[in-house]
């Protein structure tokens, strides 16, 4: 077997902003290193997510007949389960799996058989943990090659848009859309985050053609009123001025359990998506869509805390947004 280097991984990558190797171990970085820093200002337990593989990828063709991944894994959530979803020809084949519980650098190993002939091979990276890679390895004399994608989508948002709590990555909504659109995506969620002005205007090198944003369920959990309001309407400015050619499109929050509580911002949970709505109509160029229905007010759809989707759930999001995302000019 053939052990892949680092300048024959990196044309696979997709999703990461950054890649790079240190210590034998190749790391898949989903934020810049400009936005790991912003966060470990903010937060340390920010800081900690935004090492989590979300929505990377590794994809390409090849002949080879055998494949083996080794991975290193670190917490990147409050969860600890993760998987490597390896999918041949768009069938999903197989998985590199586990729980690290409170454990740190915990190392994996499995081998894929593919099959003969020229096939695509995609590598769903995990939401949930930071992911690196140990080694790659395929048949010797093999021929591997990049996959190309059709366009580029850049997302904000909190949790759910992570990916929590779907069990397998290719089930949360923001992988959905990259696979139904043929796109690069680059997910920028952090779990428990509201709207951070100063995100949107660090501005990094990647063009997107769409932009989606899915905050405010927890601005209505944790902020004040004030708090909201400004952060809101400054990130929206900040991302227009970061990216004055691409489509903004914004998600209001979806259902959950505990929508009639009562919660620091003093105000119902209507008024998040009302705001949103009324600081897009000032900025050219935000669309936003009212996401209370994208997900049915049923907690079957639901992880047992009632806030964030179960893979069911997630199966409702993905086609809702997809159908919005379906009829954007840039799409």
């Amino acid at each position: 077997m053939k052990k892949l280097n680092l300048d024959e991984i990196i044309p696979l990558v997709h999703g990461a902003s950054e890649v790079c190797e240190k210590d034998g171990k190749i790391s898949l970085f989903r934020f810049t290193k400009e936005q790991r820093e912003l966060y470990k200002t903010v937060s340390r337990d920010y800081y900690r997510k935004c090492f989590a593989t979300a929505g990377i990828t590794l994809e390409f063709d090849t002949d080879s007949e055998n494949l083996t991944l080794s991975v290193s894994v670190n917490p990147g959530s409050s969860r600890r389960f993760f998987t490597h979803s390896v999918f041949v020809n768009g069938k999903r084949t197989g998985e590199l799996s586990g729980d690290i519980g409170e454990k740190e650098n915990v190392f994996y190993t499995e081998a894929f058989t593919l099959g003969g002939g020229i096939k695509r091979i995609k590598i769903q990276f995990p939401w949930s943990v930071s992911s690196d890679i140990l080694s790659l390895e395929i048949d010797d004399n093999a021929k591997i090659t990049p996959v190309v994608k059709k366009r580029n989508i850049l997302m904000f948002g909190d949790s759910i848009t992570q990916g929590y709590d779907a069990v397998y990555p290719e089930n949360a909504y923001a992988v959905k859309l990259a696979d139904a659109a043929g796109a690069e995506i680059r997910d920028k969620a952090i779990a428990g985050e509201r709207f951070f002005a100063e995100l949107a205007k660090n501005k990094e090198n990647f063009r997107p053609d769409i932009i989606t944003v899915a905050y405010g369920t927890n601005d209505w959990c944790h902020s004040a009123k004030e708090e909201f309001e400004t952060q809101c309407r400054s990130f929206f400015y900040n991302l227009r001025n970061s990216y004055p050619e691409a489509e903004i499109i914004a998600f209001t929050p979806v259902w959950r359990a505990d929508i009639e509580d009562k919660k620091p911002i003093s105000q119902p949970f209507g008024f998040i998506s009302e705001y949103i709505k009324k600081v897009a109509e000032n900025i050219p160029d935000i669309k936003v869509f009212d996401g209370i229905d994208f997900i049915p007010h049923d907690l079957r759809c639901y992880s047992p805390d009632g806030l964030h989707p179960n893979d069911a759930g997630f199966e409702h999001y993905g086609n809702a947004v997809l159908n919005i995302i379906k009829n954007i000019p840039r799409y």
